[in-house]
């Protein structure tokens, strides 16, 4: 008896530990997604919504992108509404150029092919503010951020004078 109350209290307080990591307070309720792009969905006015996915500015090297510079804008856009959506950019930063008229189809997406022509200085650390006007819909504004490099930068090699630091 006195072991199978045992064996009932251990078993217990196992599944009540367990619990300890679900809820608004686990530690993965404050993860911050891997996927460094701006995500953002607006309600279209003839039902459904449209939403702007991983938009990140591709990564230009160490330096930054400089005054003048093409940007390639990398996002997938999508149409969770009925009816096909046109979509506009727009940008205080440069000029916005599209390889064609974009146009997401009903339910369905696209991962257009946008480039945007700077007309300030941009480092990796600051982003770019973009307007994606989808017809039907409020306009959305996003601060989008530089990617990722998907390499580590080149190795610098120190070169030293022979016998320099000898007297140390």
């Amino acid at each position: 008896m006195k072991r199978s109350i045992t064996i009932a209290v251990a078993a217990a307080a196992a599944f009540a530990l367990a619990g300890c990591g679900t809820g608004i307070y686990s530690q993965t309720a404050q993860k911050v997604p891997s996927v460094p792009g701006v995500n953002a969905t607006a309600p279209r006015s003839a039902g459904g919504t449209v939403s702007v996915r991983n938009a990140t500015l591709a990564y230009p090297g160490v330096k930054g992108y400089q005054s003048g510079s093409d940007a390639k804008l990398q996002v997938w856009l999508f149409n969770d509404s009925p009816e096909p959506v046109t979509v506009t950019f727009r940008t205080e930063s440069g000029t916005v150029t599209t390889a064609s008229p974009v146009t997401i189809p009903a339910d369905g997406y696209v991962n257009p092919d946008v480039t945007i022509k700077l007309s300030r200085d941009v480092p990796n650390v600051e982003s770019v503010p973009v307007t994606v006007e989808f017809s039907g819909a409020r306009p959305i504004q996003l601060q989008v951020p530089i990617d990722q490099p998907t390499a580590p930068a080149p190795a610098h090699t120190l070169e030293f004078e022979p016998g320099a630091g000898a007297e140390h």
